[in-house]
């Protein structure tokens, strides 16, 4: 099984999508991304779109290629040209498509308690216990303090003491497009409604600042709710996979 680069993987598939889009995300320190050509279209719209391939490297591994897609003849077409091992994300190993949801416009009722974080909040990477909070020093971190993501964030939410209870990262994915990358409302503060505040305010404040909101991965039916409650249409399902 061969490797291959994202240049390659891009005429492999080209042809076989109707949509064929790149995005490149280098290292932490020179950020380099692609334009992604009819985004809008292959992504926010109509729910039956044409089939459409994503391709992009993380910072931290630009070596491992990610392919987000809505079809599932990805892994037969790469079989053909005998690429290297495709590990597809799901429950099963199986590229399970997901839910994908997104808002252009109008605003919220609820959208209390939230702010934008900064490099001075750094301290709150200790509100959280265990796992909770080994994984917000990591999203801190990469949003925050490094910035690896192009048009990247975090917004959190407190309640009415002003504790800490919940945060939702969000990065930009085309000129106008920005998606959420992670949602999380502390265990002992689940059922308050701090999650449906978080995707208000980010939905407000895209739309005060002209961007659409796009939930790429709301996987569960928790998510799917959630999204749908603050006004989201559902748009083309998805699923990820990497080589």
């Amino acid at each position: 099984m061969k490797k291959v680069s994202s240049t390659e993987l891009s005429e492999i598939l080209n042809g076989k999508f109707d949509f064929i889009l790149e995005l490149y995300i280098l290292t932490e320190d020179k950020i380099c991304i692609k334009p992604i050509y009819k985004f809008r279209e292959a992504f926010v719209c109509d729910i039956n779109i044409p089939e459409f391939c994503l391709i992009y490297s993380e910072a931290d591994d630009p070596e491992e290629i990610h392919i987000s897609l809505n079809s599932k003849k990805f892994e037969r077409i790469l079989s053909e040209y005998k690429i290297r091992k495709i590990i597809f994300h799901g429950e099963n190993g199986e590229g399970e498509l997901y839910g994908s949801f997104y808002r252009c416009a109008g605003h919220a009722q609820n959208a209390k308690n939230c702010r934008l974080l900064t490099r001075e909040d750094k301290n709150l990477c200790d509100s959280f216990g265990g796992n909770e909070n080994d994984y917000f020093n990591i999203i801190f971190n990469d949003f925050i303090v490094n910035k690896i993501y192009r048009d990247c964030g975090i917004i959190a939410v407190h309640d009415e003491h002003s504790i800490f209870t919940g945060y939702l990262a969000y990065y930009g994915i085309a000129e106008n497009i920005r998606d959420i990358s992670y949602i999380y409302v502390g265990k002992k503060f689940r059922g308050r409604g701090y999650g449906k505040n978080l995707l208000n305010f980010f939905a407000d404040k895209n739309t005060d600042e002209n961007k659409i909101s796009y939930y790429s991965y709301a996987d569960g039916e928790i998510s799917e709710k959630l999204a749908r409650s603050c006004g989201f249409l559902p748009c083309a399902k998805r699923t990820e996979a990497y080589i």
